[in-house]
C-alpha cells in the first residue's frame, strides 16, 4: 500500500454552530429548539450535563481559533450556519447582524487560505419552525429552500462545499422516534410517533433536493451534497444467510432511507416493504421525480454495528459484536455516542460500499474522532493535552483511507471531529473531542498533542509528489 493522498486532499477539522458558537441570545439570534427545550423542567434530563448557551464561545473567539487552525496547517474548515441566528422569527425577515457575522467569519477563513465547507442544517432548528409543524409539515420544504437561498445569496461566493443536512437520523428522525429500539426520540420535540419520524425524514429528503436544485440554478461553481452518519452493519454470523440479509435490512433502515434517495434516487426495497405505512402517500414516486444528483456524499464515521435475523418484521435485531473484547471498547458513554471504538476497518468497508454499490463519485469523511472524559470534579478544565489515544485513533483511520484511495475509492477529504471542545447533545460538556482544548472558565485555548501530530502529518503528505 502507498501511504499517499491527492495533492488537493481536504485535510480539515469540523464543528457546528450549535456546538461551539454559543452567544445563544446575542446578535439577534432567535430560539433554537434546543434553547427552548433546555429550559423546560420536564426535559431537563436531556440537558443535565449542560446547555448550549456559551459552549466554547466561538462567536467571540473565531479569529483566535482560525489562527490556530492555520498555524497547524489545516487546509479546510467545516462549520455550520445557525438557522435561528439567520432567521430568528420567521421565514422572511433575515437578521442582518447574523449576515455580517458570518460574512466576517467566512471572509477571515478565506483570507487565511482555508477552504470552507458549510452545513445548512446541523441540528439547530428554529423554534418557530417547530411551532409551525416542523419537518412533519410539508411547508418545511419551502421554508428550508428560502433559508438555503438566503445562505447562497449572502455567502455563496465564499463557500466551496455546501452540505444541506448533517446526520438527519438524529436531528430529524430521532425527534419523533428512536433509531435504535422503540420509544420516544432523543431530540426535540422528543415525541414517540413512527409515522411522524418517517414523514419528517421524507420531507427532509425533498427539502435537500430542492436546495440542491436551487444551488445549481443560481449558477455557483462550488459543490453541494449531504452528510450522513454512515457505518457498516455486519451480520452476527457470516455463515447464516438470514443474518447476512438482516444486516442489509438494518443498513437500509438506518442509512438507506437517506443515501438511497441521495445517491440512487429512490428508497431501498426493504424500506418500502417494511415502512410504507409510515410514509406519506406516493413517497417513492415523489423522490424519483424530485431527484437531483449531488457532487459528493459526506460520511461521519465513528463505529460499526451488528445485526441478526428476527422472524418478525422488519426481520432484524441489533446485537453485540460476537468477537468484541473489553479492550476493544473506548468508554461506555451512553447518550447518543455508544461504544465508539477504534475500528478503522469499518471506515474502509463503508467507503468501499459507497463506491461499489452506491456509485458515489466523491466521498468526504466529514467527521471522525474520539472523545476523552473530563474530570467531573473540575468540569471547566479540559481533558489531557497529551492525548495519545486520539493520535492512535486518527492514525489508524487515516491509514484505512490511504488503503481505500490506493484501490481507487474517490475519497477527497478527511475532517477530524472536532476542531475544539464541544457541547454534545446528551453528553453536555462531559467529553472532549477537540484538537484544541478549551477551559470553559477562562476560554483559554490550548492545542492538544493530537493537533501537533495532525499538523506534522499534513506537512508530510503535502510535501509528497502528487499521486
Amino acid at each position: 500500500m502507498n501511504f499517499t493522498f491527492p495533492k488537493d486532499f481536504l485535510w480539515g477539522a469540523a464543528c457546528s454552530a450549535y456546538q461551539i458558537e454559543g452567544a445563544w441570545n446575542e446578535g439577534g439570534k432567535g430560539m433554537s429548539t434546543h434553547d427552548h427545550y433546555a429550559r423546560l423542567p420536564e426535559y431537563a434530563h436531556y440537558y443535565k450535563a449542560g446547555r448550549p448557551d456559551t459552549c466554547s464561545d466561538f462567536y467571540h473567539h473565531y479569529k483566535e481559533d482560525v489562527d490556530i487552525m492555520v498555524e497547524h496547517g489545516l487546509k479546510s474548515f467545516r462549520f455550520s450556519i445557525s438557522w435561528p441566528r439567520l432567521f430568528p422569527d420567521n421565514v422572511k425577515d433575515i437578521n442582518q447582524e447574523a449576515v455580517e457575522y458570518y460574512n466576517d467569519l467566512f471572509s477571515y477563513c478565506c483570507e487565511k487560505g482555508l477552504v470552507l465547507f458549510v452545513d445548512l442544517f446541523h441540528w439547530d432548528m428554529p423554534q418557530w419552525v417547530l411551532e409551525l409543524g416542523g419537518p412533519v409539515n410539508k411547508e418545511f420544504i419551502d421554508w428550508f429552500e428560502a433559508y438555503a437561498k438566503a445562505c447562497y445569496e449572502n455567502f455563496g461566493d465564499k463557500v466551496a462545499y455546501w452540505s444541506t443536512m448533517n446526520e438527519p437520523n438524529f436531528s430529524i428522525f430521532s425527534g419523533y422516534y428512536q433509531t435504535d429500539g422503540d420509544g420516544a426520540g432523543i431530540f426535540p420535540p422528543f415525541e414517540n410517533d413512527k409515522t411522524k419520524a418517517f414523514t419528517a425524514s421524507h420531507y427532509m429528503n425533498l427539502a435537500h433536493m430542492r436546495a440542491v436544485k436551487l444551488y445549481r440554478e443560481m449558477g455557483f461553481s462550488g459543490k453541494i451534497g449531504a452528510v450522513i452518519d454512515l457505518f457498516p452493519i455486519y451480520p452476527y454470523s457470516l455463515s447464516d444467510e438470514k443474518d447476512v440479509e438482516a444486516a442489509k435490512r438494518r443498513f437500509d433502515y438506518y442509512a438507506g432511507k437517506w443515501i438511497g434517495p441521495l445517491l440512487l434516487g429512490e428508497y431501498p426495497e426493504s424500506v418500502v416493504e417494511c415502512y410504507s405505512e409510515y410514509f406519506p402517500e406516493g413517497f417513492q414516486e415523489e423522490i424519483r421525480n424530485a431527484y437531483v444528483e449531488i457532487d459528493y456524499i459526506g460520511d461521519n464515521y465513528y463505529q460499526q454495528r451488528y445485526a441478526k435475523y428476527s422472524p418478525e418484521k422488519p426481520y432484524f435485531d441489533l446485537c453485540d459484536n460476537p468477537e468484541q473484547t473489553v479492550s476493544d471498547k473506548n468508554d461506555e458513554m451512553g447518550g447518543i455516542f455508544v461504544d465508539i471504538q477504534n475500528y478503522p476497518q469499518g471506515l474502509y468497508d463503508i467507503v468501499m460500499l459507497l463506491h461499489r454499490e452506491y456509485h458515489a463519485k466523491e466521498i468526504v469523511i466529514t467527521e471522525n474522532g474520539l472523545p476523552l472524559p473530563r474530570d467531573k470534579e473540575n468540569p471547566a478544565v479540559p481533558s489531557k493535552i497529551q492525548d495519545e489515544e486520539r493520535i492512535r485513533y486518527m492514525r489508524g483511520h487515516i491509514s484505512a483511507l490511504a488503503r481505500a484511495i490506493d484501490v481507487g475509492v474517490p475519497v477527497t477529504g478527511y475532517y477530524v471531529w472536532s476542531i475544539e471542545d464541544t457541547y454534545e447533545h446528551g453528553l453536555g460538556f462531559d467529553y472532549d473531542f477537540g484538537l484544541i482544548a478549551v477551559n470553559y472558565e477562562t476560554m483559554e485555548r490550548t492545542p492538544r498533542e493530537s493537533f501537533r501530530w495532525y499538523a506534522d502529518l499534513i506537512r508530510f503528505v503535502s510535501g509528497q509528489k502528487e499521486t
